[in-house]
């Protein structure tokens, strides 16, 4: 049994092709509502979802790990209402094959990202996992389910799934001022909570380097800090990027700086 896992709030132009995406596939569509005011609701029952309301805490990881409370199906499909399941003829055996597979914990989802310029970029996360009390959420923002995965199983490595998730939710410039300005209250939070994480440094330094903010190297910088002198440097898997989104934001005064972070990178990590 699959169960698809969503939270959504006011986004009713976008969640009912995320829902007939993800309808073919899973057994079970449970959304946790954070307070929509318009008909994303309605909408989600079109498609038989079972439905949470519950109030937004400026916690991604508080609200979708509702959704995974509430999931009955042996394995757990997570997707954003901004997302649609690219389906090809390997989808429905591969989902199939799962209730057979005794082997894999999770798999990893490549996204297709449409930017505002049209251009396609790729990432991958995970975002197909069994539905265990130990796999769950973390971090208030940006949120994944890698560490505990990592955590049950240190040493493991984790396969790619035979098919992709199309993520519209940066087409869109107005929406994207508001994710900005959302993205920076949380994570300004975040880094003031737990100043010692390089990684909630890290993405607040992306958050304020999209929006032009003049501090955005200095939140890379202490991200960069942090992060070489923790006792576990060499697991962060963000690493490269943080150094390459450093050095790329290094202007005038700041570059000399980029030797001394290559030979501090080339210490730590060598």
């Amino acid at each position: 049994m699959l169960s698809a896992a969503i939270i959504s709030r006011n986004e009713e132009s976008v969640i009912g092709r995320a829902l007939a995406s993800i309808r073919p596939y899973a057994d079970e569509i449970i959304v946790v509502d954070t307070g929509s005011e318009d008909s994303t609701i309605e909408i989600a029952r079109q498609f038989d979802a079972r439905i949470i309301e519950r109030p937004w805490t400026d916690d991604f990881s508080e609200a979708r790990n509702s959704a995974l409370s509430a999931c009955r199906g042996n394995w757990i499909l997570s997707v954003d209402c901004d997302e649609e399941l690219l389906a090809n003829n390997a989808v429905g055996g591969f989902l199939q094959s799962l209730a057979a597979n005794s082997a894999e914990i999770a798999y990893v989802l490549p996204i297709h990202n449409t930017l505002t310029n049209g251009q396609v970029e790729t990432h991958q996360v995970i975002r197909l996992f069994r539905n265990l009390p130990d796999i769950r959420f973390s971090g208030p923002i940006h949120e994944s389910v890698s560490t505990s995965i990592h955590r049950l199983r240190p040493n493991s490595t984790v396969s790619i799934a035979p098919f992709a998730l199309q993520h519209c939710g940066y087409e869109s410039l107005e929406k994207n001022k508001k994710k900005v300005l959302r993205n920076t209250h949380i994570l300004l939070k975040w880094v003031h909570d737990e100043p010692s994480n390089s990684y909630a440094w890290y993405k607040l330094g992306l958050t304020l380097r999209a929006a032009g903010a003049e501090k955005a190297t200095a939140c890379l910088f202490r991200s960069f800090e942090l992060l070489v002198s923790h006792d576990d440097r060499h697991s962060f898997a963000f690493r490269d990027q943080l150094i390459e989104h450093l050095l790329g934001s290094l202007k005038g005064p700041d570059l000399p700086l980029a030797s001394w972070i290559k030979a501090e990178a080339d210490r730590a990590f060598s």
